[in-house]
């Protein structure tokens, strides 16, 4: 390798050196849970920042409005900005493969190619609830109806 391959080799080495990830105070001011990005403010300098991911395929963070935030900032590009972590969260998206898990305020959402395990347990229960015993205890509709209702206030569709 002649000097000049040598020189121009280390000084690329040096800018990239030179060029750190940054993370920066901002505060949500939009979210667009269909594109899974937002918009946010920093909090030293005003400045915005727009189409901010919430993730990157894997796991999605919906985070409030008005919430802290923490972004990191690829090569100190304001157009490479991804959410690190919220204040406060309305939703946490996990996506594997064909499997969707759900953690939202008012419950979970468990899919697995689309199926619904709410909707497979509530099927479950609703053919339980047609069994007729002819000898012995016939099933207790009224408890496992309740049981139906406890489970529909964890799970949702």
């Amino acid at each position: 390798m002649g000097a000049l391959e040598e020189f121009t080799r280390l000084l690329k080495a040096q800018g990239k050196a030179q060029v750190k990830p940054q993370m920066v105070w901002a505060k949500v001011k939009s979210v667009d849970w269909e594109t899974k990005t937002m918009e946010a403010t920093d909090f030293i300098d005003g400045l915005d920042y727009f189409d901010v991911l919430l993730g990157i395929g894997a796991v999605y963070q919906k985070p409030k409005v008005g919430s802290k935030c923490l972004l990191g900032i690829l090569g100190n590009k304001a157009e490479a900005t991804f959410l690190i972590a919220a204040e406060s969260v309305i939703e946490t998206l996990f996506i594997v493969d064909k499997t969707k898990f759900a953690i939202k305020e008012d419950g979970f959402i468990i899919q697995q190619n689309e199926e619904s395990l709410k909707l497979v347990l509530n099927d479950f229960m609703d053919e339980v609830n047609k069994i007729v015993v002819i000898y012995g205890n016939t099933i207790n509709t009224t408890k496992v109806t309740a049981i139906k209702q406890r489970l529909n206030s964890i799970l949702i569709a």
